[in-house]
Formats: structure tokens, C-alpha cells, sequence
């Protein structure tokens, strides 16, 4: 069997999602399709709209044949750690055979030119990125400024759209490791990644906030939803019932709470030591936790020039699940083999499984209580941080409370067509 490997967040799985699924296996000639998807966090440092299972059910429903956990030491990190944390995983399966992932640009050969260029940093590349970060730019537009410098006004367009950047350090993370994987391109589709413009292929920023507004305003609900009307890969009601049952609107707000109780409290030190923050940010951010009156408030407070905002958002996710830069350091280190964390699955998804057991040079997680013991030290620790994002996902997001639910629920198994329920494990 030809393994089609992808990694994404699926915030939630759109219409955009399946076209790249479809025409990546058509043109690859696949015929299995793993992913690797980001657990309660993502990559821009937000909590996802609904938990790992519901969100793997989607998947699986709509083309995936086996969805499993990139870990929160890589999901809610930089586009590079995100990158890189997921093709050491993929390597490490020894199972998959082309990567595909969505881009702005659509053409391979640029993107990977690029990607040696910015792996091997030429001395002349080198200056010219010094140069423009002395004017006091952030990295990426350091870089993206100083990509235009050394190749041109096109390959510089290349580093100007997330997706685009995203294709990059794929490229990178595989060169880096000498992967045997092939690549693959698909342009993307429709809207704009943060658009929330109508669409045919709605981006995931829209369709979170069409489901947020119907549930601002219950009375206007069922018109407002009809924009979702033929918009899903899936039946409609596969995405807004979870939703209405399950999302809690409050959430921002007991993550801030949160966060300023635990930074508040401690010294200011202890948030120094949180990936990304540098430059004396420590007391940019005790300063607007001290006045913000929600988290929008708060992030608007810190960001500069030099500091986006999903840069802030991934600092505070960072520091409220109390991750510091030594341990994230262990998680990057090029020796660490990660495990592979299983959330659901088709019959094809378990063929792919036993290849992976036979062929993989990694532990798969199926049930927590049994196969946490065979994990080491680093990976019991990186497996901690999942549970502690898959817990206050729960608290502050999720209407019905079930502490330590990686401990309670199954790998959500498809064509089963029950909703993905919590399955208490027998005592």
C-alpha cells in the first residue's frame, strides 16, 4: 500500500481539506491516507474549536483513513518546530511515501530551491538577513526582505503567505533530515487562509466564525448557518451538533483568568524562561495581563513591530501549560524519536498501523494507561503536555467536564457511526 502523509490542524476539516486530499491521492496514486493533526492547541497558539476526537471523526469521514496527535511540544510552536516535529514522526513510521501539504504558490521546484537556499544560508544571503534585521523587523520579514535581496521580488513573494511559509519548512525539515519521502504541492483553494469571505471552499477562520456568531446570536442562528449550506465535505450537522452541544463561548475568558493567576503569581523570571519570549517581553506581558480586560485586549497589548500576534498567542498557551524553553529544547533535540499518539482510525487506518509496527521505529499509543509505561522519560514528558492542553481544552471550552479524558476515550474507530462518546476505561 502507497502512503499519503499530511499534516494539518483541521480546525475545523473543510471542503478545501478533501479537494487536497482527492487530488493529491489522484495525482500521487495513494491509496492510504495518514495524518498527523494538532491536538487541542494550534499552531497560532489558540485553542481548537472542538476536541482532537470530534475533529478525527471529521476527518475520517471525509477521506482520512488514520488520523493521529502531533504532539502540543510541536503543534503550538513556530511554523519550523511545527515542520520539523512532524517529519521526524513521519520518518519515523518508515511507512510514508509522498507528503502533501497545500500552498499559495502551487509549484514545487521554486519552493524546494528556496528551501535549500534557506537551509545553507549563503555568506551573501547572510548579510543582507543581518542587514534587515538591524532595522528592527521581525525574523520573518527579515527574511522575506532579505530573500528579495539575493533572488528577486518573486522568490521574496514566496515567504509573504502562510501557507507558502509552511511548504517551506516542510521542505527544510526533510532536507535537514535526509527524508526519502517525496514531496507534493496542491495550490490552495477558495478563500484566503484567515478569510471570512463567502466561499465555495470556505477557509477554517470562516467557518469558526460563522459557528461563533450563530451562537452569539441563538435567535438568528438558523440563517446565519445556512451559510454553511453545501459548504462540508460532511453533513452540516455532523459539525454545528458537536458544536452546540459541546463549545463553551467563555473560554478566552477563563484562559485569561488563568493565565494572569499563574503569571501574577510567580516572578517574573518564570515567564522569562517561556519559548520565544526574549528582549525583556516578560514585563511587556505582566504589564498587559494587569489591565486587560479580555485576551484579544491582552494580545493587542503586547504585539510591536517585532512581535505578531500569533507569535504572543503561542507565548501565552506556552506559559499557561507552564512549558519552558529547556524541555522544548528536548523535544527538538535531533536524537529524540517522539511516539505516535493514535485518535481514530478505518480498516485501511489499521492496515497502515500494523505496517507502522512492523516498519516503525517509534511506540504507538492506543490506551494511555497500558502504553505510557513504555515510553521514556522525555516522552512521558512530552505526552504530559498533551494531557494538560487536552484537559483545560475540556475546562475552559468544552461544557461538559471529564478530567483526564486522554486516559478515558478510545481511538475513534470509522465506519463506526456512533458520535465519538467518552468511553470510560473498565477499572
Amino acid at each position: 500500500m502507497k502512503i499519503l502523509g499530511i499534516i494539518a490542524e483541521y480546525n475545523p476539516f473543510h471542503m478545501g481539506h478533501a479537494w487536497q486530499i482527492e487530488s493529491s491521492k489522484k495525482e500521487s496514486q495513494c491509496d492510504g491516507v495518514m495524518v498527523l493533526m494538532s491536538g487541542s492547541l494550534t499552531q497560532r497558539g489558540d485553542f481548537a474549536i472542538l476536541n482532537k476526537w470530534e475533529r478525527a471523526r471529521l476527518a475520517l469521514s471525509a477521506g482520512v483513513d488514520l488520523v493521529c496527535e502531533l504532539p502540543f511540544g510541536y503543534a503550538c510552536q513556530s511554523a519550523e518546530a511545527f515542520a520539523h516535529g512532524g517529519i521526524k514522526i513521519f520518518n519515523a513510521t518508515g511507512v510514508i511515501d509522498v507528503l502533501s501539504f497545500g500552498s499559495e504558490f502551487g509549484h514545487l521546484q521554486p519552493l524546494t530551491s528556496l528551501a535549500e537556499i534557506l537551509v545553507h544560508e549563503p555568506p551573501e544571503f547572510k548579510s543582507f538577513l543581518k542587514q534587515e534585521l538591524s532595522s528592527g523587523v521581525s525574523f520573518p520579514r527579515a527574511r522575506e526582505l532579505a530573500t528579495r535581496s539575493y533572488l528577486g521580488h518573486e522568490a521574496g513573494n514566496l515567504l509573504k503567505t502562510p501557507n507558502n511559509i509552511l511548504a517551506l519548512e516542510y521542505l527544510k525539515a526533510l532536507h535537514k533530515t535526509h527524508s526519502d519521502i517525496d514531496t507534493m504541492t496542491v495550490k490552495r483553494q477558495g478563500a484566503d487562509y484567515h478569510s471570512l469571505l463567502p466561499s465555495k471552499y470556505l477557509s477554517a477562520t470562516g467557518i469558526r466564525s460563522i459557528l461563533k456568531d450563530a451562537l452569539a446570536h441563538p435567535e438568528f442562528a438558523s440563517t446565519i448557518l445556512e451559510a454553511l449550506d453545501n459548504k462540508l465535505p460532511y453533513p452540516t450537522a455532523d459539525l454545528i451538533l458537536p458544536f452546540k452541544k459541546n463549545y463553551n463561548p467563555r473560554g478566552d475568558d477563563y484562559f485569561l483568568n488563568a493565565l494572569r493567576l499563574q503569571i501574577l503569581s510567580n516572578d517574573v523570571k518564570h515567564l522569562k524562561n517561556t519559548p520565544y519570549v526574549s528582549e525583556g517581553l516578560e514585563h511587556k506581558i505582566r504589564d498587559a495581563l494587569k489591565t486587560a480586560t479580555n485576551l484579544d485586549e491582552c494580545v493587542n497589548g503586547i504585539i510591536s513591530k517585532r512581535i505578531p500576534q500569533t507569535r504572543v498567542r503561542r507565548i501565552l498557551s506556552n506559559r499557561l501549560l507552564e512549558l519552558d524553553k529547556e524541555t522544548l529544547n528536548l523535544f527538538q533535540a535531533e536524537s529524540f524519536v517522539p511516539y505516535l499518539r493514535v485518535l481514530g482510525f478505518n480498516e485501511k487506518g489499521q492496515n497502515i498501523l500494523k505496517a507502522i509496527k512492523d516498519q516503525g521505529q517509534l511506540p504507538i499509543l492506543t490506551s494511555l494507561k497500558k502504553s505510557r509505561f513504555s515510553l521514556t522519560p522525555t516522552q512521558n514528558k512530552m505526552l504530559y503536555y498533551d494531557c494538560r492542553a487536552t484537559d483545560l481544552h475540556n475546562q475552559f471550552y468544552e461544557t461538559e467536564y471529564c478530567y483526564h479524558r486522554d486516559y478515558l476515550q478510545r481511538p475513534v474507530h470509522y465506519p463506526n457511526q456512533e458520535r465519538c462518546e467518552l468511553v470510560r476505561s473498565k477499572k
